[in-house]
Protein backbone atom coordinates (compact mmCIF):
# COMPACT_ATOMS: atom_id res chain seq x y z
CA UNK A 1 0.00 0.00 0.00
CA UNK A 2 1.42 3.35 -1.03
CA UNK A 3 1.71 6.29 1.36
CA UNK A 4 -1.48 8.32 1.71
CA UNK A 5 -1.48 11.77 0.11
CA UNK A 6 -3.79 13.90 2.24
CA UNK A 7 -4.03 16.41 -0.58
CA UNK A 8 -5.88 13.66 -2.47
CA UNK A 9 -8.08 11.81 0.04
CA UNK A 10 -8.30 8.04 -0.13
CA UNK A 11 -10.83 6.60 -2.55
CA UNK A 12 -11.63 2.90 -2.57
CA UNK A 13 -12.34 2.37 -6.26
CA UNK A 14 -12.54 -1.43 -6.07
CA UNK A 15 -13.93 -3.14 -2.97
CA UNK A 16 -13.95 -6.92 -2.60
CA UNK A 17 -16.41 -8.63 -0.25
CA UNK A 18 -15.42 -12.18 0.60
CA UNK A 19 -18.58 -13.89 1.81
CA UNK A 20 -19.69 -17.30 3.01
CA UNK A 21 -23.30 -16.10 3.41
CA UNK A 22 -23.14 -16.45 7.21
CA UNK A 23 -24.78 -13.88 9.55
CA UNK A 24 -21.35 -12.26 10.07
CA UNK A 25 -20.96 -11.96 6.31
CA UNK A 26 -24.38 -10.32 6.00
CA UNK A 27 -23.31 -7.41 8.21
CA UNK A 28 -19.95 -7.23 6.42
CA UNK A 29 -21.94 -7.05 3.19
CA UNK A 30 -23.89 -4.04 4.49
CA UNK A 31 -20.62 -2.21 5.20
CA UNK A 32 -19.14 -3.19 1.83
CA UNK A 33 -22.21 -1.93 -0.02
CA UNK A 34 -22.40 1.23 2.08
CA UNK A 35 -18.75 2.08 1.45
CA UNK A 36 -19.11 1.32 -2.25
CA UNK A 37 -22.05 3.72 -2.41
CA UNK A 38 -20.05 6.41 -0.61
CA UNK A 39 -16.99 6.07 -2.84
CA UNK A 40 -18.87 5.13 -6.07
CA UNK A 41 -16.81 1.95 -6.05
CA UNK A 42 -17.07 -1.23 -8.04
CA UNK A 43 -18.04 -4.01 -5.63
CA UNK A 44 -16.83 -7.55 -6.26
CA UNK A 45 -18.78 -10.29 -4.50
CA UNK A 46 -16.56 -13.32 -4.06
CA UNK A 47 -17.18 -16.69 -2.45
CA UNK A 48 -14.96 -19.72 -2.07
CA UNK A 49 -15.79 -23.32 -2.92
CA UNK A 50 -13.39 -24.87 -0.41
CA UNK A 51 -12.51 -28.23 -1.91
CA UNK A 52 -10.75 -29.32 1.28
CA UNK A 53 -14.16 -29.48 2.98
CA UNK A 54 -15.64 -31.67 0.27
CA UNK A 55 -12.89 -34.26 -0.06
CA UNK A 56 -12.71 -37.05 2.52
CA UNK A 57 -9.08 -38.15 2.70
CA UNK A 58 -7.65 -38.15 -0.83
CA UNK A 59 -10.77 -39.27 -2.68
CA UNK A 60 -11.54 -37.55 -5.97
CA UNK A 61 -14.65 -35.41 -5.91
CA UNK A 62 -17.26 -36.35 -8.50
CA UNK A 63 -17.71 -33.78 -11.23
CA UNK A 64 -21.45 -33.74 -10.62
CA UNK A 65 -20.91 -32.84 -6.96
CA UNK A 66 -18.47 -30.10 -7.86
CA UNK A 67 -20.82 -28.72 -10.48
CA UNK A 68 -23.63 -28.61 -7.90
CA UNK A 69 -21.39 -26.64 -5.51
CA UNK A 70 -20.48 -24.21 -8.27
CA UNK A 71 -24.12 -23.75 -9.22
CA UNK A 72 -25.23 -23.18 -5.62
CA UNK A 73 -22.47 -20.64 -5.03
CA UNK A 74 -23.25 -18.79 -8.26
CA UNK A 75 -26.96 -18.70 -7.43
CA UNK A 76 -26.24 -17.37 -3.93
CA UNK A 77 -24.05 -14.61 -5.36
CA UNK A 78 -26.64 -13.75 -7.99
CA UNK A 79 -29.38 -13.41 -5.37
CA UNK A 80 -27.06 -11.26 -3.28
CA UNK A 81 -26.26 -9.00 -6.22
CA UNK A 82 -29.94 -8.60 -7.10
CA UNK A 83 -30.51 -6.76 -3.81
CA UNK A 84 -27.73 -4.22 -4.45
CA UNK A 85 -28.52 -1.06 -6.39
CA UNK A 86 -26.67 2.13 -7.25
CA UNK A 87 -23.21 0.63 -7.84
CA UNK A 88 -21.46 -1.68 -10.28
CA UNK A 89 -21.39 -5.24 -8.93
CA UNK A 90 -19.36 -8.17 -10.21
CA UNK A 91 -19.44 -11.80 -9.02
CA UNK A 92 -16.73 -14.42 -8.69
CA UNK A 93 -16.90 -18.04 -7.54
CA UNK A 94 -13.42 -19.24 -6.65
CA UNK A 95 -12.55 -22.86 -5.94
CA UNK A 96 -9.48 -24.38 -4.37
CA UNK A 97 -7.91 -25.71 -1.21
CA UNK A 98 -6.65 -22.62 0.62
CA UNK A 99 -9.43 -20.03 0.98
CA UNK A 100 -7.22 -17.26 2.38
CA UNK A 101 -4.69 -17.60 -0.42
CA UNK A 102 -7.48 -17.64 -2.98
CA UNK A 103 -9.03 -14.47 -1.53
CA UNK A 104 -5.69 -12.66 -1.52
CA UNK A 105 -4.87 -13.85 -5.05
CA UNK A 106 -8.22 -12.61 -6.33
CA UNK A 107 -7.70 -9.27 -4.56
CA UNK A 108 -4.37 -8.93 -6.36
CA UNK A 109 -5.82 -9.93 -9.74
CA UNK A 110 -8.74 -7.52 -9.42
CA UNK A 111 -6.58 -4.68 -8.02
CA UNK A 112 -8.83 -4.43 -4.96
CA UNK A 113 -8.27 -1.37 -2.78
CA UNK A 114 -10.11 -2.90 0.18
CA UNK A 115 -11.13 -6.39 1.31
CA UNK A 116 -14.19 -6.71 3.57
CA UNK A 117 -14.62 -9.81 5.74
CA UNK A 118 -16.98 -10.98 8.44
CA UNK A 119 -15.23 -12.65 11.37
CA UNK A 120 -16.31 -14.82 14.27
CA UNK A 121 -14.85 -15.68 17.65
CA UNK A 122 -14.88 -19.32 18.72
CA UNK A 123 -13.84 -18.93 22.32
CA UNK A 124 -14.73 -15.41 23.37
CA UNK A 125 -12.57 -12.50 24.43
CA UNK A 126 -10.10 -14.27 26.74
CA UNK A 127 -9.41 -17.31 24.57
CA UNK A 128 -9.78 -16.15 21.03
CA UNK A 129 -9.49 -18.32 17.97
CA UNK A 130 -10.46 -16.41 14.86
CA UNK A 131 -11.22 -18.35 11.73
CA UNK A 132 -7.98 -19.31 10.04
CA UNK A 133 -9.14 -17.68 6.80
CA UNK A 134 -9.49 -14.24 8.39
CA UNK A 135 -6.17 -14.60 10.19
CA UNK A 136 -4.30 -15.52 7.02
CA UNK A 137 -5.95 -12.83 4.89
CA UNK A 138 -4.99 -10.15 7.41
CA UNK A 139 -1.39 -11.35 7.41
CA UNK A 140 -0.95 -11.55 3.65
CA UNK A 141 -3.34 -9.13 1.95
CA UNK A 142 -1.85 -6.44 -0.33
CA UNK A 143 -4.46 -3.87 0.69
CA UNK A 144 -6.31 -2.79 3.84
CA UNK A 145 -8.80 -5.26 5.35
CA UNK A 146 -12.05 -4.22 7.00
CA UNK A 147 -13.13 -6.93 9.43
CA UNK A 148 -16.64 -6.96 10.85
CA UNK A 149 -16.77 -8.89 14.11
CA UNK A 150 -19.62 -10.69 15.87
CA UNK A 151 -20.62 -7.69 18.01
CA UNK A 152 -20.89 -5.18 15.16
CA UNK A 153 -24.37 -3.99 14.24
CA UNK A 154 -25.34 -3.08 10.65
CA UNK A 155 -24.38 0.47 9.65
CA UNK A 156 -27.08 2.96 10.65
CA UNK A 157 -26.93 4.97 7.43
CA UNK A 158 -26.27 4.49 3.73
CA UNK A 159 -23.90 5.40 2.20
CA UNK A 160 -21.41 4.50 4.96
CA UNK A 161 -19.26 7.38 6.14
CA UNK A 162 -17.25 7.02 9.33
CA UNK A 163 -17.70 9.92 11.75
CA UNK A 164 -15.60 8.93 14.79
CA UNK A 165 -12.35 7.10 14.09
CA UNK A 166 -9.94 5.70 16.66
CA UNK A 167 -6.44 5.13 15.30
CA UNK A 168 -4.16 3.11 17.59
CA UNK A 169 -0.40 3.01 17.13
CA UNK A 170 2.72 1.45 18.61
CA UNK A 171 4.81 3.90 16.50
CA UNK A 172 6.11 1.18 14.19
CA UNK A 173 6.55 2.19 10.55
CA UNK A 174 3.51 0.15 9.53
CA UNK A 175 1.35 1.76 12.17
CA UNK A 176 2.49 5.18 11.02
CA UNK A 177 1.39 4.34 7.48
CA UNK A 178 -2.04 3.47 8.87
CA UNK A 179 -2.21 6.95 10.42
CA UNK A 180 -2.36 8.48 6.96
CA UNK A 181 -5.24 6.19 6.03
CA UNK A 182 -7.15 6.99 9.24
CA UNK A 183 -6.74 10.74 8.70
CA UNK A 184 -7.66 10.49 5.01
CA UNK A 185 -10.80 8.51 5.82
CA UNK A 186 -11.64 11.17 8.38
CA UNK A 187 -11.09 13.88 5.80
CA UNK A 188 -13.66 12.44 3.37
CA UNK A 189 -16.39 12.59 6.02
CA UNK A 190 -15.22 15.42 8.25
CA UNK A 191 -14.79 12.85 11.01
CA UNK A 192 -13.41 13.28 14.49
CA UNK A 193 -10.13 11.35 14.62
CA UNK A 194 -8.60 10.15 17.88
CA UNK A 195 -4.93 9.15 17.72
CA UNK A 196 -4.08 6.79 20.56
CA UNK A 197 -1.04 5.13 22.07
CA UNK A 198 -1.26 2.72 24.99
CA UNK A 199 1.41 2.81 27.69
CA UNK A 200 2.15 -0.33 29.66
CA UNK A 201 3.55 -0.38 33.20
CA UNK A 202 6.94 -1.27 31.71
CA UNK A 203 6.84 1.80 29.48
CA UNK A 204 6.22 4.05 32.47
CA UNK A 205 9.01 2.45 34.47
CA UNK A 206 11.52 2.93 31.66
CA UNK A 207 10.63 6.57 30.98
CA UNK A 208 9.45 9.08 33.54
CA UNK A 209 8.18 11.34 30.76
CA UNK A 210 6.62 8.52 28.73
CA UNK A 211 3.20 10.16 28.47
CA UNK A 212 4.60 13.48 27.24
CA UNK A 213 6.86 11.65 24.78
CA UNK A 214 3.88 9.67 23.48
CA UNK A 215 1.77 12.78 22.96
CA UNK A 216 4.64 14.42 21.10
CA UNK A 217 5.05 11.35 18.88
CA UNK A 218 1.32 11.27 18.14
CA UNK A 219 1.30 14.94 17.21
CA UNK A 220 4.22 14.35 14.86
CA UNK A 221 2.05 11.96 12.83
CA UNK A 222 -0.40 14.74 11.95
CA UNK A 223 0.49 16.82 8.86
CA UNK A 224 -0.10 20.55 9.27
CA UNK A 225 -2.68 20.51 6.48
CA UNK A 226 -4.96 18.23 8.52
CA UNK A 227 -5.75 21.11 10.89
CA UNK A 228 -7.47 22.93 8.02
CA UNK A 229 -10.38 20.49 8.13
CA UNK A 230 -10.06 18.53 11.36
CA UNK A 231 -9.08 18.94 15.00
CA UNK A 232 -7.58 15.51 15.75
CA UNK A 233 -7.19 14.56 19.37
CA UNK A 234 -4.11 12.79 20.74
CA UNK A 235 -4.76 10.46 23.65
CA UNK A 236 -2.53 8.26 25.81
CA UNK A 237 -4.22 5.27 27.44
CA UNK A 238 -2.79 2.93 30.06
CA UNK A 239 -2.91 -0.81 30.58
CA UNK A 240 -3.37 -3.74 28.22
CA UNK A 241 -3.46 -2.52 24.63
CA UNK A 242 -6.55 -4.36 23.42
CA UNK A 243 -8.67 -3.48 26.44
CA UNK A 244 -7.52 0.16 26.49
CA UNK A 245 -8.24 0.69 22.80
CA UNK A 246 -11.65 -0.92 23.08
CA UNK A 247 -12.47 1.18 26.14
CA UNK A 248 -11.53 4.37 24.27
CA UNK A 249 -13.57 3.32 21.23
CA UNK A 250 -16.57 2.71 23.48
CA UNK A 251 -16.07 5.99 25.33
CA UNK A 252 -16.06 8.10 22.17
CA UNK A 253 -18.66 5.93 20.41
CA UNK A 254 -16.23 5.17 17.58
CA UNK A 255 -17.61 3.73 14.36
CA UNK A 256 -14.18 2.60 13.11
CA UNK A 257 -10.89 1.43 14.65
CA UNK A 258 -7.75 1.61 12.50
CA UNK A 259 -4.67 -0.50 13.25
CA UNK A 260 -1.31 -0.90 11.58
CA UNK A 261 0.16 -4.39 11.93
CA UNK A 262 3.75 -5.29 11.19
CA UNK A 263 3.43 -7.95 8.51
CA UNK A 264 6.67 -9.92 9.15
CA UNK A 265 5.85 -10.33 12.84
CA UNK A 266 2.06 -10.17 12.77
CA UNK A 267 1.44 -13.73 13.87
CA UNK A 268 4.18 -13.82 16.51
CA UNK A 269 3.64 -10.42 18.09
CA UNK A 270 0.02 -9.50 17.52
CA UNK A 271 -1.70 -12.85 17.87
CA UNK A 272 0.47 -14.01 20.75
CA UNK A 273 -0.16 -10.85 22.74
CA UNK A 274 -3.83 -10.84 21.79
CA UNK A 275 -4.00 -7.27 20.46
CA UNK A 276 -5.44 -7.70 16.99
CA UNK A 277 -7.54 -10.84 17.57
CA UNK A 278 -9.02 -9.44 20.77
CA UNK A 279 -10.01 -6.26 18.98
CA UNK A 280 -11.54 -8.14 16.07
CA UNK A 281 -13.53 -10.36 18.42
CA UNK A 282 -14.76 -7.76 20.90
CA UNK A 283 -15.06 -4.50 18.94
CA UNK A 284 -18.51 -3.00 18.52
CA UNK A 285 -17.43 -1.36 15.28
CA UNK A 286 -15.47 -2.52 12.23
CA UNK A 287 -11.68 -2.73 12.47
CA UNK A 288 -9.52 -1.63 9.55
CA UNK A 289 -6.12 -3.33 9.54
CA UNK A 290 -3.20 -2.23 7.38
CA UNK A 291 -0.33 -4.72 7.02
Amino acid sequence: MAAIDLQRPVKFERIMLATDFSPASEIAQAYAVGLALHYSSTLELATIVDLSLTLPSMEVIHESTLEALRRTSENDLRRLAEHIAGITVTRKVIEGFQPASLIVEEAVNSNADLIVLGTTSKHGFKKLALGSTAEAVIRTAPCPILTVGPHVLPPPNFPVCFERIVYATDFSSQASKAAGLALSLGQTCGAKVYLCHVLTEEDKLNHDDSEARSISSLEALIPESVHDWCNPKCIVEHGKSSEAILALASRVNADLIVLGARKPSFWVEYVRTGLTPALLAAANCPVLTVC
